[in-house]
């Protein structure tokens, strides 16, 4: 029952997500207007905001202009659903679950917009951060000292990379929205995590980036947002980093 009730959490916010996702970038509030068509505007009955299974039933289309809605809705709706129940699997239902679910949110959105349209909005990040403290102030997360290390880890090699790839290489090497979700990630992870979770979305950016490449999705020198790499390395970071840290020094340090 209790994995119901959270698969139905994450299906709500991740419908909630998806407002978020494109109306933060515009400028627009997140409360008002009601949810409507981005087409033609007509406002959603109740029938049409049933996430998931209103976009099966309508075909993925909407019920007024029948324009077609993106995939984007459901894909976060159900991703949502799917991390909360990993991290509820994994931790319970407890104040870290409440930790961890805020952090996974704050990087679904962020990652979804920075693949759209290349920002990751401050106000995101100054949310996620006054969280962190919250819970860094209530020993739900790591010490105080861990969490201000793991700013400075995060955001602080994030920096580095910037300056050296704007002075060796004349280009752009990370935005500053990255470094400061990154600074932001360490505040709820520590030092420790903030770094593995820097060299997951490293691997995951080449491997993923190299399949893009490979595909001919992308061009050599076309832009390829890293937000969605920040979170997928975060997240496997936040919920398997410690195995992951045995495993590594079990495996090649031999302790």
């Amino acid at each position: 029952m209790d994995y119901i009730v959270i698969l139905v959490l994450g299906l709500l916010l991740g419908s909630f997500f998806n407002v978020c996702i494109y109306r933060i970038p515009q400028g627009q509030s997140i409360a008002f207007p009601p949810s409507h068509c981005t087409s033609c505007g007509h406002s959603l009955a109740v029938k049409d905001l049933f996430p998931v299974v209103s976009y099966i039933s309508l075909g993925g289309k909407c019920r007024y202009c029948k324009t077609r809605i993106s995939p984007q809705y459901p894909l976060v709706e159900l991703l949502t659903a799917g991390i909360f129940l990993i991290v509820y699997s994994r931790l319970g239902l407890s104040w870290p679950f409440a930790m961890h679910c805020i952090l996974s949110s704050i990087l679904i959105i962020s990652a979804f917009i920075d693949q759209k349209h290349q920002i990751i909005p401050d106000e995101l990040v100054i949310a996620g951060t006054a969280f962190g403290a919250v819970f860094l102030a209530a020993g739900v997360s790591v010490p105080w000292w861990d969490g201000l290390l793991g700013i400075l880890a995060g955001g602080g090699i994030f920096w580095l990379i910037a300056v050296l790839s704007e002075a060796l290489l004349k280009k752009e090497g990370m935005g500053g929205g990255d470094i400061k979700l990154m600074a932001m990630i360490g505040i709820f992870l520590g030092w420790k995590l903030t770094l593995l979770a820097i060299l997951l979305s490293v691997y995951a950016g080449g491997f993923i980036g190299g399949m893009l490449l490979l595909l001919r999705i992308k061009k050599r020198g076309e832009h390829i947002a890293f937000g969605p790499f920040i979170a997928m390395g975060t997240f496997a970071a936040a919920i398997y980093g410690n195995q992951i840290l045995y495993w590594y020094s079990g495996y090649f340090l031999g302790f």
